[in-house]
């Protein structure tokens, strides 16, 4: 793919014990066709081998690197901050270093943005699925607001409201001027991607001279393996929760929230993970409530009653 003029995009990543993967992600960015670009890749105090293998993989960089290695923070917003501040790129792009880009993904997406200067950011929904080893396992995923007939931003933010996301950051394309104008991640909250998506889509609304381009193409992969941060529920719930208050306020929970929470609850009840329940609606009086309308149910009484016989057999699910 051939540009007349290729400004500079800036490729953020930000990691996290990510050994195994790293030098995979960082050679879907060598091998990427649009060749103006620069890493900036923080590493958030991994306590594997993570920064060795980073180090190792950007001395045969193609592209001009930086490597940011900090103390742990746990902080994921403020990470993408502080490596955005040394961004110099017209354009930004996001990869966690467990996935990978395949290789026309910043280039077809920097030929949306030059085509049309009032686009701020273009997207996709596709997406594949690799395992551990990087087997494709889904080759052909898609996002579920993919369904959605979205003609503006409004369309946009109520499609990222029903289905709690509506699409990955890893792999698109932003101008980094939108990204500043919204004040980048919001590093007093716990989400990230959803955090900066529902910034973005609310500045259009903002700015109706403004637009974007969202498109069904596959130009990422997701891995799917034991670290990945989203299995982690009471981080993801947190995150939902101060997402809602603080953006929709006066909407009801989204019906895809509830839905993960009864799943939440029946894989603890099943698994007799009485413990990490209790802790889990300890965390939100919204969890607590849910759980105690959800409790009632039939099927759900009848869970926790399979699971009481289990204990009392001392044939617990939780110590297997």
């Amino acid at each position: 793919m051939q540009f007349d003029h290729a400004p500079l995009c800036s490729v953020i990543c930000v990691t996290y014990n990510h050994a195994k993967f790293a030098g995979q992600g960082l050679q879907s960015i060598f091998d990427q066709t649009y060749r103006n670009l620069e890493i900036i890749v923080l590493d958030d105090g991994s306590t594997d081998e993570t920064a060795s293998v980073v180090r190792k993989e950007l001395d045969a960089s193609p592209f001009p690197s930086k490597f940011i290695e900090q103390s742990n923070t746990g902080n994921v917003p403020g990470n993408f901050n502080t490596a955005l501040t040394h961004a110099q790129g017209t354009f930004i792009t996001f990869l966690s270093l467990d996935d990978i880009l395949l290789p026309d993904c910043i280039a077809a997406r920097i030929k949306l943005l030059q085509a049309d200067d009032t686009i701020i950011f273009a997207a996709d929904t596709g997406y594949q699925e690799i395992d551990a080893t990087g087997t494709v396992i889904n080759a052909n995923g898609q996002m579920p607001v993919s369904q959605y007939q979205i003609h503006d931003a409004a369309g946009l933010l109520d499609a990222e409201y029903q289905e709690i996301g509506a699409f990955y950051i890893q792999g698109q394309v932003f101008r980094h001027d939108a990204v500043r104008a919204v004040g980048g991640f919001d590093e007093t909250m716990t989400g990230d991607d959803i955090i900066l998506r529902t910034k973005l889509f609310r500045y259009l609304i903002d700015h109706p001279d403004l637009g974007f381009y969202l498109g069904d193409a596959t130009m990422f992969a997701y891995r799917k393996h034991g670290g990945n941060l989203h299995k982690r529920s009471l981080r993801q719930f947190k995150t939902v929760i101060e997402w809602k208050e603080a953006f929709f306020p006066d909407r009801p929970y989204p019906k895809m929230f509830y839905l993960w929470l009864e799943n939440y609850f029946r894989d603890c009840v099943r698994r007799d993970q009485h413990a990490e329940l209790q802790t889990a609606l300890a965390h939100s009086p919204v969890l607590a409530d849910h759980y105690a309308r959800y409790s009632k149910t039939w099927k759900m009484r009848r869970r926790l009653l399979k699971s009481r016989i289990r204990q009392t057999l001392g044939l617990s699910r939780s110590r297997r």
